[in-house]
């Protein structure tokens, strides 16, 4: 069972970044890898399209299997206040998003 309440992600800022900035940039391959990273999963098991849903199903297939306290630690959150599935694949993806995009602000590559 996913564990309950901190903050929930009132806007979302890289996610949607990422989406724009990837038919320039092709930020999509990193963001992969990072998730894949994070969640301890092989890169192939990441779909280069519709992650939100991807993320969803992960999770709720995930739910009594992970230790959600490590998984978040590892992404680097807090433990949203969400409890649908949804929200918490938003927020793992905007975090997610963040690190890619800062990583290549500082390379100089965006």
């Amino acid at each position: 069972m996913l564990p309950g309440s901190v903050t929930v992600i009132a806007k979302m800022k890289y996610w949607p970044q990422i989406q724009s900035l990837s038919r320039q940039y092709n930020l999509v391959p990193e963001l992969r890898a990072q998730i894949a990273k994070d969640l301890g999963i092989a890169l192939a098991e990441v779909p280069e399209k519709e992650l939100v849903e991807w993320l969803r199903n992960w999770i709720e297939a995930e739910a009594n299997k992970q230790d959600w306290a490590q998984v978040l630690y590892r992404i680097d959150l807090q433990i949203p206040s969400a409890e649908r599935p949804e929200e918490w694949a938003l927020a793992i993806l905007e975090r997610e998003a963040q690190k890619v995009i800062f990583r290549a602000q500082y390379s100089g590559r965006i």
